[in-house]
């Protein structure tokens, strides 16, 4: 189906007016454009200036998505998205999805929700949730192979992989995307689209929006000469688990600063030595490579090597600078670091001789992630290095080409300004007890508000102690309804050979029995994450839980800061300062408009036992 040439420049959809589930496709936007997409499921809703993705009930590409377009190609054309996935983690079986290799079987007996697929045959899980980008069609029925976009993928134990679906495949990007609004960004170029993303404040890989940082290029592109900016969700849920996925703002704009090579730092298709790079300076011969020295870091490097070649980055001398080094033999990351030589990882290397490989290192001057043909290289998650972590030269050994090098962060252009996520934090602090000195005056202050547990004295604070796993609140009256920031130190139990040692502990917004929110540790032998129960109106349903995987900051044993700061409409969630949960409570339930906040205080949450969780310091703001 033919659709009428679209101006980039009309393309601001900020989802003003409301519009009922099944009714959102075929709707006209903000500016005028007419929404295109798929919504089979009548799953798609407009409500409270935001668009609502609600559960598919079969999952698969294909059902659910929003598009706009066709746009003509045009370098410096920009799709951006701002928004909350449901859960960075949804994911479900190939089975589901229909899209099997046609060599292998099918069986839905095998099939499940959130479950590792277990099938009679040799194949993976299916893991892609969301696609966000550019595609040849605006109802892509296989949108990782007919678009270049920003994948979400789920994950067996970290809560989201955030990948980049290119013209020769699915790219690795990121591992342990937290459940926070994000925004997605991606540009198309005169060869390829370049992908970029920023986030909240405190979040461990991405920067604080107005700011995104460039993760990813594609030097393809797709053949089709129209194209469509989309929005495209396979599943909604993990363990079933299930929560709408909320989009706050469409951009399509065009960006002249941006055409060319963009945001690059320096960029040459045919690097030479004592040659002007196509965009930097000249490359001159320094020690083991010819270099270039860049006004900045660099954060992002893209580059096509043959074996025997390295790429080189970090350099401040011959005796200080990383590298990684592609020999017939190995492939090797090396600190050079004065006299000291470090091989931080190495693998064999498998390609055949004379084979260029495209190379992508995110840097962000803590943690490297390096990929070969867009595959992780070494280890899936990001290998750790902070030295040298400054300097700025960047340089090249043996056969390379299409060389390019971004910065570890970028300034959102004002034309693609959708609008900040809500951070807030408390100004005043209100109550500080010290919990580790439990005199019967201190006991006294926490008030039994839910449940039939009892509040105690523990070594070094206060626990709670309630048989059977009952939800327990211990409350303080609160005297502002308009903000509560909690914060609280809790000491997990220990993990002990043979005994599944559990947390359950948090805090919890109270207005009364009917209306409160408890969000606690969810931490076992299993499991590492940190939970949000919200009941409204009396009900409460298990599987609207809220929930977010935290393996890298939750531990047995180890003391950890849990922060939750609730304005009754919405709630962020912080473990040790990094932020890894946010929602608004008519997320979870549409029509659920506010908590008036009367109390606040300790919680167990009464989805399992809590096995000895100590509360050991407390600091209420507002």
């Amino acid at each position: 189906m033919k659709h009428p040439k679209t101006s980039p420049a009309e393309i601001l959809d900020r989802f003003a007016r409301e519009v009922l589930y099944g009714e959102v496709i075929g709707s006209t936007s903000d500016c005028g454009a007419v929404r295109l997409g798929v919504d089979a499921e009548a799953k798609i809703s407009v409500e409270d200036g935001v668009l609502r993705f609600a559960p598919l009930d079969t999952p698969g590409w294909g059902r659910q998505g929003i598009a706009y377009g066709p746009f003509a190609r045009k370098a410096g054309l920009a799709f951006g998205v701002f928004m909350l996935n449901g859960h960075n983690n949804s994911q479900t079986c190939a089975a589901d999805l229909g899209i099997l290799p046609r060599s292998f079987g099918r069986s839905r007996e095998d099939s499940t929700i959130g479950i590792p697929f277990k099938a009679h045959f040799s194949v993976q899980p299916m893991r892609e949730n969301l696609a966000v980008g550019w595609f040849d069609q605006p109802v892509p029925t296989h949108p990782l192979e007919s678009g270049q976009s920003l994948v979400m993928q789920g994950h067996p134990s970290e809560n989201g992989l955030l990948c980049a679906a290119k013209v020769r495949g699915l790219h690795h990007l990121l591992l342990g995307i937290q459940n926070n609004p994000i925004y997605l960004v991606s540009i198309l170029r005169e060869k390829g689209v370049a992908f970029y993303a920023g986030s909240l404040e405190g979040s461990r890989h991405l920067p604080t929006l107005p700011k995104l940082r460039p993760l990813a290029i594609d030097p393809y592109s797709l053949t089709a000469k129209d194209l469509y900016a989309g929005i495209h969700q396979s599943i909604l849920g993990e363990m079933g688990h299930r929560v709408d996925t909320r989009v706050y703002g469409v951009r399509v704009a065009d960006i002249p600063e941006w055409q060319g090579y963009g945001t690059a730092l320096t960029a040459d298709p045919q690097p030479q030595l004592g040659r002007k790079a196509a965009h930097g300076g000249v490359w001159h011969l320094h020690g083991p490579c010819m270099l270039l020295h860049l006004k900045e870091a660099g954060g992002l490097f893209h580059v096509r090597l043959t074996a025997p070649a390295s790429l080189i980055w970090r350099y401040h001398d011959q005796r200080h600078y990383l590298a990684l080094e592609l020999s017939p033999r190995e492939i090797r990351l090396r600190l050079q670091y004065g006299l000291q030589q470090v091989v931080l990882a190495a693998k064999p290397y498998t390609g055949q001789a004379q084979q260029p490989h495209w190379v992508q290192v995110l840097d962000d001057g803590q943690a490297l992630t390096i990929t070969l043909d867009g595959q992780p290289l070494f280890s899936e998650g990001p290998i750790l290095e902070h030295r040298l972590a400054n300097e700025t030269g960047v340089g090249l050994a043996g056969q390379a080409a299409d060389f390019e090098v971004h910065p570890r962060e970028v300034v959102l252009p004002p034309a693609l300004e959708l609008g900040l996520p809500w951070q807030a934090k408390g100004q005043q602090t209100v109550f500080a007890p010290y919990l580790n000195h439990a005199a019967e005056d201190l006991l006294i202050c926490w008030e039994p508000t839910l449940g039939r547990g009892n509040l105690m004295p523990a070594e070094g604070g206060l626990r709670i102690e309630a048989a059977g796993g009952e939800r327990t609140l211990y409350t303080i009256p609160w005297d502002s309804t308009g903000l509560a920031d909690l914060e609280v130190e809790i000491l997990p139990p220990g993990q002990c050979v043979g005994q599944n040692q559990q947390s359950r502990a948090g805090v919890c917004i109270w207005q009364d029995a009917k209306h409160h929110l408890v969000v606690t540790l969810c931490l076992d032998d299993r499991e590492s994450s940190v939970a949000a129960i919200l009941r409204f109106t009396g009900y409460e349903e298990p599987y609207d839980m809220i929930w977010s995987r935290v393996p890298g900051l939750l531990y047995h044993g180890v003391p950890v800061r849990l922060r939750v700061v609730c304005d009754g409409e919405r709630f962020q969630v912080y473990l040790d300062d990094e932020p890894v949960l946010y929602r608004a409570l008519r997320d979870i339930y549409p029509g659920a408009d506010r908590i008036y906040i009367r109390r606040a205080g300790l919680a167990l949450s009464g989805y399992g036992e809590d096995t000895g969780s100590i509360f050991r310091s407390w600091i209420a703001r507002k």
